[in-house]
């Protein structure tokens, strides 16, 4: 079986990187300007906003996090009944879990999370944000396989074959929105991406590591004197004859300049020291890896990720960042004992995430989150019944959740069937369950993410979720 969480690592060389950049670059000039946005074509297209994309690899179990069973109405007793057995007692007082749902402090809100979700002794739990957090429920993944649901979920098209189809919503967002002032728009942190339709200069910037983003973003230890780096920037930024009347017919002798120009920027702003927190010892370093519990010296930990993920955005380096932030759930022989602490690293680090944005003021008001949209996903998820070998396998249903600027807060969106756990039909003119709808699928949370931004959401051809859009 393929096993999507074990993707293997890549290494990126400082040259690889920068020429990354520039092909980037450069490919706007002459690629794909995208799509006709219709009758979004007289709004001008927002600034601020910024978005995470949080990738949970290898199918986890929503029973555990976003899709909780209470066992007051389906005890494990009645497994045969319901075809859902959630065993949370194998948690009571395991590794600092609990056998109880974890519901915030509002006893009016709808959201429920599973045991997996938080643990008793953390100061700050997801459900302090149940405010700012929708969750999808009784999603239709079309599939069990791991590339296949991953990449339907990345660009809300279903694959052919195991071939991702179309451009990710990442650069969809980035190549409406143009932004003209973010360095890196599109940062991709070992999350695949893809780009058919936007220009170049949408695609991601796709790096392993912090240390391959510090390679990208720091001076290079075989740099000359400045005299002679002064004289070949010189030198690059001339136009002669050749290059003006034959090379830049179409543009792109003035799109690779315009690139290095670029890179020479992103270096001389000296943005690596929003990223040396792994083992820097600045006031800075010290609190960031506090509130994210990053040991010192791990650059590739969920919660060292998700720090990264909102550097970036915090330092106006990038638009919109994609990461994995979990670590492989593709556990089938498991149960919770095995399935919980593993999906927990993600859940602890997208809460950190959250707490960081809402902690930090915005320059044009409120807080960072205010101005931030996340999705939390995973390509599927877990069987509602236990295998023979006492874990669980993959499930066609899926959930996901999303948070922040243009979600409505305190939201439950869409159900999962009291039998088996499938996907239930929604009917969008009336925002609820009904067997009148369809189900609920990935291009559906696509075009909610881009019309809660004011973005053409129709790229995907299909209507937006508006229960999950903030009034």
């Amino acid at each position: 079986m393929s096993k999507h969480n074990d993707i293997p690592a890549f290494r990126v060389t400082r040259r690889q990187a920068l020429a990354a950049t520039s092909a980037a670059i450069g490919s706007g000039v002459v690629g794909n300007f995208g799509f006709n946005h219709l009758a979004y074509g007289d709004i001008p297209p927002p600034s601020g906003r910024a978005f995470i994309f949080c990738y949970f690899p290898g199918g986890w179990d929503q029973l555990l996090f976003l899709d909780p069973r209470d066992p007051a109405d389906f005890p494990d007793s009645e497994r045969a009944r319901f075809l859902i057995e959630t065993r949370y007692n194998d948690l009571d007082g395991f590794a600092g879990f609990s056998s109880q749902l974890v519901r915030p402090r509002d006893p009016s809100s709808p959201i429920a999370f599973g045991p997996a979700a938080a643990k008793v002794a953390d100061a700050v739990k997801i459900t302090d944000f149940a405010d700012r957090i929708a969750i999808v429920r009784g999603m239709n993944m079309n599939t069990v396989g791991h590339e296949v649901g991953y990449r339907y979920f990345l660009t809300g098209k279903f694959p052919a074959g195991s071939n991702a189809r179309g451009t990710n919503i990442a650069t969809e967002i980035v190549g409406q929105m143009a932004p003209r002032n973010r360095p890196l728009p599109n940062l991709s942190l070992r999350v695949e991406s893809y780009n058919q339709t936007q220009p170049g200069s949408a695609s991601a910037i796709r790096v392993d590591s912090i240390n391959d983003l510090l390679l990208l973003l720091a001076p290079s230890s075989y740099q000359e004197r400045d005299v002679v780096e002064d004289a070949l920037r010189d030198y690059g930024q001339r136009v002669g004859p050749c290059a003006s009347e034959v090379a830049d017919r179409r543009g792109l002798y003035t799109a690779m300049r315009g690139a290095r120009a670029q890179a020479d920027q992103i270096v001389a702003g000296r943005l690596a020291n929003n990223f040396n927190f792994v083992s820097g010892t600045a006031d800075a370093d010290l609190a960031i890896r506090a509130r994210y519990g990053i040991a010192v010296g791990d650059v590739n930990s969920p919660a060292a990720r998700a720090a990264a993920a909102v550097q970036a955005i915090k330092s106006g380096m990038t638009q919109v960042a994609s990461l994995m932030i979990g670590v492989g759930t593709d556990t089938h022989f498991v149960g919770n004992q095995g399935h919980a602490p593993l999906l927990y690293q993600g859940v602890r680090a997208l809460t950190c995430m959250l707490d960081d944005l809402r902690s930090t003021p915005h320059a044009d008001g409120g807080t960072m989150l205010d101005h931030t949209t996340i999705l939390a996903f995973s390509e599927f998820s877990r069987t509602p019944m236990y295998n023979n070998f006492g874990g669980r396998d993959h499930h066609i249903t899926g959930s996901c959740m999303l948070a922040g600027a243009g979600i409505r807060g305190n939201t439950v969106v869409g159900s999962s069937s009291n039998l088996g756990m499938g996907p239930m039909r929604y009917d969008f003119r009336t925002d609820r369950v009904s067997e009148a709808g369809v189900t609920i699928q990935p291009e559906h949370i696509a075009a909610t993410l881009l019309a809660s931004a004011g973005l053409d959401p129709y790229v995907t051809r299909v209507d937006p979720i508006r229960a999950l859009l903030a009034p």
